[in-house]
């Protein structure tokens, strides 16, 4: 055997090593990928249940409580006017 006809084979066995473990580890990369996804779908389904349970009522409190300070406040004007007369 000749020294080229053993480089040839040296650089095909290469390759194909090279191959297998680029094939490797691309499919665990693409592994690590869909768990990163699956995370990330939790992930937007506790902040839409966030929005949901907590961000909404909180606006909708506080919608409500601006809507019916202004009758508190004139309620509490006409107490301490009548205090005064009193």
């Amino acid at each position: 055997m000749e020294s080229l006809d053993v480089l040839y084979i040296t650089i095909s066995v290469s390759i194909a090593l090279i191959t297998v473990f680029l094939s490797i580890t691309m499919l665990y990369f693409m592994f690590i990928i869909r768990d990163f996804v699956k995370i990330l779908d939790k992930a937007k389904e506790v902040v839409e249940k966030v929005d949901r349970y907590i961000t909404k009522p909180l606006l909708m409190t506080k919608s409500i409580i601006e809507f019916i300070k202004p009758f508190i406040e004139n309620a509490e004007s006409s107490v301490k006017r009548r205090r005064k007369k009193g």
